[in-house]
């Protein structure tokens, strides 16, 4: 048996209250070499006075990393206090105990001793940081504001360009506002999104309003407050949330914070809310660096030292004024690995205690345990799960190598965090969809297909219901075409009925069971509960293949006359 390749870590991933009572635990092995895992529990009080005995329950295995198996159970703890121990049975049947000493002899004795036991000494619902139950139902749609749609000419900026006109440069400006979103959330409603992204909207001198000059302020280059109410209220009036973005990381700088610290100096009541190592602010005269910190490299966003408690209340301020005066939903917050914990907490309890069913999401683009839950967090931006999609439709990675890959992203977070999870394709930071895939709109398909059938809360970049191109940035930031001879329709079409899907299916595909299986040049991801199955078959091969239901698929790309092209899908629900 491989001891080193097991692995249980209470009241982390490994363990999660999902409901009153019920608790989800998972223990990692080996793959390939354990046969079987049973748990045993008990409440340990009862247990130790004899009025209670220990409980065994096999566990169920689950998915498998490329290293690792998982193996996963849900208990139910009537009390809400349980110790548990998992007696581990290799592939030889030779047997060990294991619990919060290490490994032990599969002997009574030892079967007897509390010590040999993970505890969980009272679970509470409240420290399982629950996501809003929303969330999981939520397909979002994410806006640059600035290029979605032209509302208001009068707010134009004095160098706009026509609409869509030329190529689109960092500094571009073509005049889109909020009055223009408001003006299509009728065509939203019926591609079927419920969830509205929005890109910074605040006062900011650029056309991406990352660098921040007023928090408090719209942007009047996309209108006033009372547009944003307006949208507000009617995205609401159409049963969608709406999400803001927020930059706390760094300050614009232009923000009056940064130019009261350029000009007075080390006494600037500002001085402090910054990352500052030398007087005056600007470049070292011998080593020509910075000496102030800043977001990446750039002199124009100096970072906000967000520890200093005058800080904290200031941004706290911030965002429980969008929700307390204009209802908004949810908030995205940009940078969210580069700013402490301790903040993120105050910030987080903060906004639950005036809004519990807030969404709170931080920006990251690897694994982020540390950042979801334990006070954050409900979620962050899924790029490790979301970019082996992109490399497995470019041949970049094998079907094994991105089954095994997905599976380690999916054991990352608690499931109901999982469930809350922000999955896209494609965003504002990365190149469009169709562009990364070549143009082959079949693979598009498929890759959004795949994307819509996993865990989490899946998002569309604006645009891509209509199979915009873009590379990198800027070029990913072009004017929202509405002309409808000039979009690709089949793909709104397509793109609203796999919307459809996912909405009509969201709470079984945030539970259901999730199994893999290669099948040749296939890939079969199957999600199945005690009521239905639905399956997703994918031909990632150079070659036409056999269609392999015999039921009848509700959506499909790429396939005619009994076969799958390479590149399409067949998708069914038995």
């Amino acid at each position: 048996m491989q001891l080193a390749g097991i692995r249980h870590r209470p009241e982390s991933e490994d363990t999660a209250v999902l409901a009153a009572h019920q608790l989800q635990v998972r223990l990692q092995t080996a793959r390939d070499d354990v046969a079987q895992v049973e748990i045993l529990f008990a409440d340990s009080y009862l247990w130790q006075e004899g009025t209670t005995a220990l409980e065994r329950r096999i566990m169920q295995p689950g998915l498998a990393t490329q290293g690792n198996q998982y193996w996963q159970t849900t208990l139910t703890v009537p009390t809400n206090r349980v110790v548990y121990a998992f007696l581990i049975t290799d592939t030889t049947g030779a047997t060990v105990g294991y619990g919060e000493g290490g490994f032990f002899d599969d002997v009574a004795t030892n079967w007897q001793t509390v010590g040999n036991y993970f505890h969980m000494p009272y679970m509470h619902v409240s420290d399982a940081e629950l996501p809003p139950a929303w969330v999981k139902e939520t397909v979002w749609y994410q806006i640059f504001p600035e290029r979605f749609a032209n509302g208001v000419r009068q707010n134009d900026p004095a160098n706009v360009q026509p609409w869509g006109a030329g190529r689109v440069h960092r500094d571009s400006f073509y005049g889109g506002d909020l009055p223009g979103i408001t003006a299509h959330l009728d065509d939203l409603a019926a591609l079927g999104v419920n969830g509205l992204y929005l890109c910074p909207i605040f006062t900011s001198p650029s056309n991406h309003k990352y660098d921040t000059i007023d928090h408090f302020e719209i942007d009047p280059h996309f209108g006033t407050k009372a547009d944003f109410q307006a949208l507000v209220d009617g995205a609401h009036a159409r049963g969608m949330r709406v999400m803001l973005d927020a930059v706390f990381n760094h300050f614009g700088e232009q923000s009056p914070q940064w130019q009261d610290v350029i000009k007075n100096g080390e006494q600037s009541r500002f001085a402090d809310w910054f990352h500052i190592h030398g007087w005056p602010v600007g470049r070292d005269p011998k080593t020509k660096r910075l000496n102030y910190e800043t977001f990446a490299t750039g002199a124009a966003m100096p970072k906000v030292n967000t520890q200093n408690p005058a800080v904290q209340a200031y941004l706290i301020d911030v965002t429980k004024y969008w929700i307390e005066q204009f209802g908004i939903d949810a908030w995205r917050f940009d940078v969210a690995d580069e700013v402490d914990h301790g903040f993120w907490r105050a910030l987080c309890g903060a906004l639950r205690a005036i809004k519990p069913d807030v969404y709170l999401l931080g920006e990251s683009w690897h694994s982020s345990q540390s950042l979801v839950g334990n006070g954050q967090f409900n979620a962050v931006m899924n790029y490790p799960l979301t970019q082996p999609i992109l490399a497995l439709f470019n041949g970049q990675l094998n079907p094994e190598d991105y089954v095994g890959k997905t599976n380690l992203e999916l054991m990352m977070y608690r499931q109901p965090n999982q469930q809350a999870m922000f999955n896209a394709l494609d965003t504002h930071d990365t190149p469009r969809l169709l562009t990364t895939l070549h143009g082959q709109l079949t693979k598009f398909k498929s890759a959004l297909t795949l994307l819509m059938l996993l865990p989490g809360s899946p998002c569309i970049y604006y645009g891509t219901e209509v199979a915009m191109a873009g590379g990198a940035d800027p070029d990913n930031r072009r004017c929202m075409n509405w002309q409808p001879d000039e979009q690709e329709q089949q793909v709104r079409q397509f793109v609203t009925r796999l919307i459809k899907f996912r909405r009509q299916q969201a709470d079984f595909l945030a539970t259901s069971q999730l199994t893999w299986t290669i099948d040749g040049h296939c890939l079969i991801l199957t999600r199945t509960d005690v009521e239905q199955t639905i399956q997703g078959r994918f031909n990632l091969g150079t070659q036409a293949v056999s269609a392999g239901s015999d039921a009848s698929p509700i959506l499909t790309a790429g396939v005619a006359a009994d076969e799958v092209a390479p590149g399409g899908f067949e998708l069914t629900v038995v």
